[in-house]
């Protein structure tokens, strides 16, 4: 007798995009999920509302440009999941979104990350659209195997994953998400990404299990750095500076995730990226290494 499935399923899509929908269905009836599908904010629609958590000062600073409309729809719908889970005391998700392909054991696979410690990890990555992520080549990129799964190994990043496609988030990350994204200032999954930020510490899952599918016409269009071809020199030279702060931030969070006692020092200072890297292990966040 098959067992009950032990987390929720949210697929993200547009209430036009009919023929994504209708694949999604089906991709999820055969991998044996029970899927909720939730329908994502249209970019051509954004109510004044929704368009005022938008900081374009802090989106020119640190994601580099101004984020398209369907930019921060995507991040609005990320979020109406994570604002979901808190209401419903949803202890894990699997996020998708419509515009993917995976392996025809994607349950199972998941199935066995849960396996992992209850609260030893807050978001695992099933999808990068980085190759030195999916597919690394350098050490930076590969980073620390973390415990196995079944075939695959979970990996801890330092680098940036880069891809909102497919991951599986706590509740904790959840409520983490919601606190940093009072503000909108770049996408989703670089927002994801600023662990010194959010104490969401990158792990990703490989072989990754899910991939990006192009068979429809992208719904995000370009990405706002991707349209904006240049800038001014003043946005430039502010955007190196915030460079040069969040390298900063992640050796001090790194420093104070590897020399607890350090980092619980300069968490007292009042150092928020210590104080993220000591809530993502004193909170037991950390996968527990085999």
């Amino acid at each position: 007798m098959e067992r009950p499935q032990t987390f929720q399923v949210f697929v993200i899509s547009l209430e036009r995009a009919v023929e994504r929908r209708e694949y999604m269905r089906n991709l999820i009836a055969d991998l044996g999920f029970n899927a909720t599908i939730i329908s994502a904010v249209d970019g051509k629609k954004l109510r004044p509302e929704q368009r005022a958590r938008y900081n374009s000062e802090r989106a020119r600073r640190i994601y580099g440009c101004e984020m398209s409309d369907n930019e921060i729809a995507c991040y609005l719908s990320h979020l109406s999941i994570y604002s979901k889970m808190l209401e419903q005391r949803i202890d894990t998700a699997l996020v998708l979104e419509d515009d993917i392909s995976c392996v025809a054991d994607l349950k199972p696979v998941v199935e066995e990350v849960l396996k992992l410690p209850k609260t030893s990890w807050q978001v695992v990555r099933l999808q990068s659209t980085k190759s030195s992520v999916s597919n690394p080549t350098k050490p930076r990129g590969v980073g620390e195997p973390v415990a196995r799964v079944g075939q695959r190994e979970i990996f801890r990043l330092q680098t940036s994953v880069l891809g909102g496609c497919a991951y599986l988030i706590r509740l904790s990350a959840a409520g983490a998400m919601l606190a940093r994204s009072e503000h909108i200032d770049m996408p989703i999954d670089q927002t994801l990404d600023r662990y010194w930020e959010n104490g969401i510490i990158p792990y990703v899952l490989r072989p990754m299990p899910v991939w990006h599918e192009d068979i429809f016409e992208s719904e995000i269009g370009q990405r706002g750095r991707a349209v904006e071809k240049t800038a001014k020199t003043k946005v430039v030279l502010r955007r190196r500076l915030q460079r040069g702060i969040d390298a900063m931030n992640k050796r001090l969070f790194w420093l104070a995730f590897r020399v607890p006692s350090l980092g619980a020092a300069l968490s007292r200072m009042g150092i928020p990226s210590a104080r993220m890297a000591m809530l993502a292990l004193w909170g037991a966040h950390v996968i527990q290494e085999v």
